[in-house]
Order: C-alpha cells, then structure tokens, then sequence
C-alpha cells in the first residue's frame, strides 16, 4: 500500500518511542533521588490515529495521534502510592510528554 516494506519504526513511532524513554529515565531518575531501589520498568504505548488523515483521504481527520496510552509495570520496593507518586513526578517534568500535550510553535521553512 505504501510502496515499501515494514522494516522499521516511522517518524511518528519514534515520538512514542520517545515519551516512553523520556518517562522511565525520569522514573528511574526520581526513584533514586528518593532512594527507591527499582527492580524492573516496563512500559507499554499505545498511540491511535485514523491514518485516512495522513493519507489525505478525508480533510477532517487529524493528522497525528488522536489518543496515546503509557501504561507501566513497576517492581519496586515501594508501595503502590509511591510508584504512582514516581510515575506522576516523571510526568510532570518530561520534557516530551510537555511537548506532546501543550501547544509548541514549531517554525517549517526552505532555505
């Protein structure tokens, strides 16, 4: 359909790829400055997109994600409060996940 193979990730898979490893580094990052000894991270992400929009095929659909999901499996010697406590810190200080929900100008030009 695209005229190439799957033979890697897109562009826009690379954005997940990205909130997913801006998230655990700060998860890892926080969890030491709190002296939480971290066993093992897993994240799951999941992003939705109706591709006809990509595809140019109906103007009303967006181009990019319309939903993503990161969800994580954490072992640590933590309760449960504290590793949703290290999830929400991570949250509020990655840099990607800012620039995934708040408007960014971003500048496009030919030289």
């Amino acid at each position: 359909m695209f005229a190439a193979e799957d033979q890697g990730p897109t562009p826009v898979e690379f954005v997940l790829v990205g909130l997913a490893g801006c998230l655990t580094a700060g998860i890892a990052a926080v969890a030491h400055q709190r002296g939480i000894q971290l066993r093992s991270v897993r994240a799951c992400v999941e992003g939705r997109m109706d591709i006809q929009g990509i595809l140019g095929m109906d103007p009303e659909v967006r181009n990019g994600f319309d939903d993503i999901q990161v969800v994580y499996e954490i072992d640590a010697d933590a309760s449960r409060a504290e590793i949703e406590a290290l999830v929400a810190q991570s949250q509020k200080r990655s840099a990607v996940y800012d620039l995934l929900t708040n408007p960014t100008h971003v500048m496009v030009s030919v030289k």
